[in-house]
């Protein structure tokens, strides 16, 4: 709705709005980051940083990063530079050969205070240099010599352990979940919280502009929610450990639920399952709205609206289409998502403004405290139920050496773009006479379910399955073995590694329970890869420590105000 509201100077307002919303630590680790942590702000319509005049000042402890890229990050531009090197490509590079891409940005598994040292170092150095910086700070009336002088200050501070969110295990999540893009945000969003605690004549043009953008209490936003008495029940663990099944179960047994799902695919499953049943769900998507056929199914409505339409009992949705309306049971999936850095502030919303009797939260358990501090400013309590995986999964030792004819019945070989998906299809079918399902987050429902459906089927001479990412968010596929090809995807700005969290939802697809198989393997393309996916798949996920959150409409009205004339 946003994109289609505002304009040019809409998108401006609504860059400085969420560039200077308060961080919400006090309440629990709520944060909000800048307006492109939410992707408000088309890529195309940012500003782009000129590049300094002034002479470089080394922050303290500077040491360029192994990997980084400072052609994405940093204030030098390679092409005026005159670089050579190439931009990285939206997948693999040579899908025949299948070279390792080159990723400019860490394993998450390599993430750890060292790590968090040297690129706050790196970070505070860019901080002190970047034009842009100082752009944010001139519109709220603060001139160069003020930030040449505050801004050193700031970084001498976070340097030597001054500022609490500044200190590398602090860092950690926000280095693992949002990279350098969100980490710089990060720097500018406590360097202005700094000011405001040092130096609040500095920043005294912004205070009234913080007051009326003060996010700190979000709970309030909602008060019917609030006159609902919820009991919040966490359901955790590893992929195929059944979390989602009981919680789904529950639900079902209700008078009245919302399943909250972070796939249309997976809403779509669960509206079928739910029809396939007997029970009448409606569905709800972006893209989509079904009503049940009640004659159909030979069921009475629950009731009637004023216009006489009738209501269903059930509603299975993607999380952002959630309907405020009470309900006794409601199921939120994948509730660690609420740290996604474009998504997130939709988990957020879900679970502060869910108007549930039973409100049960799926997901890692690395989202338990974040989960559990929010629920306390609510002044409400969570139960927590701890699964374990059904049935077993390991990482084989031997990669397919780089060979599709390596490929086996029962196989899930996973890619990350379309084109790659198709192309990797029509090689398997080619080297090993296999036939090939295909899964991929842009299909139409129905002809998801189809493909699911032939691979699922030992008899329908579907034997391999190529998908995308979409199969480690609780799609139930029948996998014996899953392949990676490639441990890093392209997240719209560059080529990253592919999360801990992540690797472990995708892998652990492998071996689902009451499938007739022992049990899952993991493995990759190349055999440079299993050193990483082992190291990975062995890795518990960083705890979150901040929630996405997404400043309402009322208040970017209220801030546009106070800039009338900018274009």
């Amino acid at each position: 709705m946003l994109r289609l509201s505002l304009g040019e100077s809409g998108w401006h307002r609504l860059r400085q709005c969420t560039a200077f919303l308060r961080t919400l630590s006090e309440i629990g680790g709520l944060s909000t980051a800048s307006g492109r942590a939410y992707h408000t702000s088309p890529t195309c319509r940012r500003e782009k940083s000129k590049k300094s005049k002034k002479p470089s000042v080394r922050a303290p402890g500077f040491q360029p990063l192994p990997g980084s890229d400072m052609r994405y990050f940093g204030e030098e531009n390679n092409k005026q530079a005159g670089s050579a090197m190439p931009r990285p490509s939206r997948g693999p590079a040579n899908l025949p050969a299948f070279k390792p891409e080159l990723v400019s940005a860490p394993l998450e598994s390599d993430i750890d205070e060292a790590y968090a040292r040297k690129a706050r170092a790196e970070r505070l150095e860019r901080f002190l240099t970047n034009d842009e910086v100082f752009h944010r700070c001139a519109c709220f009336g603060i001139d160069r010599n003020q930030f040449d002088t505050w801004s050193a200050k700031f970084v001498d501070a976070a340097s030597k352990n001054k500022i609490e969110r500044l200190k590398p295990a602090n860092l950690l999540s926000v280095l693992a979940r949002g990279g350098m893009e969100t980490f710089d945000d990060f720097i500018v969003n406590q360097f202005f919280a700094y000011l405001a605690k040092e130096a609040p004549d500095v920043v005294k043009n912004t205070k009234f502009l913080r007051e009326i953008t003060d996010l700190r209490f979000p709970n309030e936003w909602s008060p019917d929610a609030r006159k609902v008495q919820r009991r919040i029940i966490m359901h955790v663990g590893p992929t195929n450990s059944g979390k989602t099944h009981n919680a789904l179960q529950r639900m079902r047994a209700s008078k009245s639920g919302i399943y909250c799902s972070p796939l249309r695919l997976l809403a779509h499953e669960v509206y079928s399952r739910l029809l396939a049943d007997g029970i009448p769900c409606v569905l709800i998507t972006g893209e989509d709205r079904r009503m049940p056929d009640f004659a159909e199914l030979g069921i009475e409505p629950s009731g009637y609206t004023v216009t006489g339409r009738p209501i269903s009992k059930m509603v299975s949705c993607t999380v952002e289409m959630a309907p405020n309306v009470h309900c006794h049971v409601a199921v939120i999936d994948e509730i660690q998502m609420i740290a996604d850095r474009s998504r997130g502030w939709a988990w957020t919303y879900a679970l502060l403004n869910m108007r549930a009797d039973e409100i049960h939260l799926c997901g890692e358990p690395s989202a338990v405290p974040l989960v559990k501090r929010i629920c306390a400013s609510l002044d409400e309590e969570v139960e927590v139920h701890e699964y374990s995986r059904l049935g077993k999964l390991e990482v084989s030792p031997d990669s397919l050496e780089g060979k599709w004819s390596n490929v086996q019945k029962g196989d899930c070989v996973v890619a990350f773009s379309r084109k790659d998906i198709f192309h990797i299809k029509s090689m398997i079918e080619e080297a090993t006479g296999l036939r090939c399902a295909v899964i991929y987050g842009g299909l139409p429902p129905e002809t998801r379910a189809e493909q699911a459906r032939l691979f699922n089927d030992p008899d329908s001479g579907y034997d391999v399955l190529v998908a995308s990412d979409a199969v480690g968010m609780g799609i139930n596929l029948t996998i014996n073995r899953v392949v990676f090809t490639t441990l890093s995807k392209w997240d719209g700005n560059m080529t990253r590694p592919i999360s801990v969290s992540q690797t472990r939802q995708i892998g652990g697809r492998a071996g689902r329970h009451n499938s007739g198989v022992d049990g899952g393997k993991v493995t990759t393309l190349v055999a440079s890869d299993i050193k990483n996916l082992d190291k990975a798949m062995g890795l518990q996920p960083h705890q979150l420590r901040v929630a996405g959150l997404k400043p309402p409409a009322e208040v970017i009205e209220v801030f546009s105000r106070q800039f009338p004339k900018v274009p």
